[in-house]
């Protein structure tokens, strides 16, 4: 079957469009992809390229193209899986060769063999660019995310702006690090960095106040009640020592120290 060039007009006949290195440009539109070196539309670049003395491998190895990447418009592509599905059906001979590849595929032959082959040849333009794309995407992703957490935290502690969040609940209310990273839904690591930025001077460590040692204190509780799921940490020591459970059983159960257990006993 040959592969005539499928031009959209004359213009893009005239002018040519050539595709950057390391892209495919497929017009969704014809049906077609577009020839780097020509700028013609085709159907499928794999027959087309010939006429440029190039091999479909050498052809996107030459335009940083992936070693998997179809030369062919969506349609011809799916054509020809047909063909082949068509193939397979029709052929035991064809079944046993497949067959013999799904083989390899389970023992792991085949991930050997695609690695060896890696690590001899340089990873293609096209593939390199993919994969920077989608971790960029994804640092993108996690950062909205994270923002959003952020705009949400500060609306239900009922402030409006970040730096004001910062300046209340860190400067005069001297909370420490840990709390005001989780009233505000951020990791300690970026608070410190946004206190900086905010020209709000970060507490040595070993520095404690007393609204700093009260919210270690809240801190304390809070996880201890989470761990056996109650929401009143004090309320449930008692309960569970007027049951007869030891000091000692109460602290493997909340994660803390005898000492600590007694004192929230006390306390109450």
């Amino acid at each position: 079957m040959t592969s005539a060039p499928i031009l959209r007009t004359r213009e893009d006949a005239d002018s040519g469009r050539h595709p950057e290195f390391g892209r495919l440009i497929r017009d969704e539109v014809a049906d077609t992809v577009i020839c780097h070196m020509c700028g013609h539309a085709f159907r499928s670049l794999g027959a087309h390229v010939r006429a440029h003395g190039m091999t479909a491998a050498e052809y996107r190895e030459e335009y940083g193209l992936l070693r998997s990447r179809a030369l062919s418009a969506r349609s011809f592509a799916q054509q020809q899986a047909d063909d082949r599905r068509a193939r397979y059906l029709a052929s035991k001979e064809v079944q046993k060769r497949f067959g013999a590849g799904r083989e390899m595929a389970r023992s792991g032959e085949l991930t050997r063999r695609r690695r060896a082959v890696a690590r001899e040849q340089a990873d293609p333009q096209e593939l390199r660019r993919v994969r920077q794309e989608t971790l960029a995407d994804g640092r993108r992703t996690q950062a909205r995310t994270a923002d959003d957490r952020t705009a949400d935290a500060l609306s239900a502690a009922g402030f409006t702006d970040l730096a004001e969040a910062l300046r209340t609940l860190y400067a005069d209310r001297h909370h420490s690090i840990e709390e005001t990273a989780r009233i505000l839904a951020l990791g300690r690591g970026k608070l410190r960095r946004l206190l900086t930025e905010h020209g709000i001077a970060v507490r040595p460590a070993g520095h404690n106040s007393g609204s700093g040692r009260r919210s270690r204190v809240q801190l304390n509780d809070r996880a201890a009640a989470q761990r056996v799921g109650t929401h009143d940490i004090g309320e449930w020591l008692s309960e569970q020592s007027a049951q007869g459970v030891s000091l000692r059983q109460l602290a493997t159960a909340t994660g803390r120290s005898v000492p600590w257990v007694t004192a929230r006993l006390h306390r109450r």
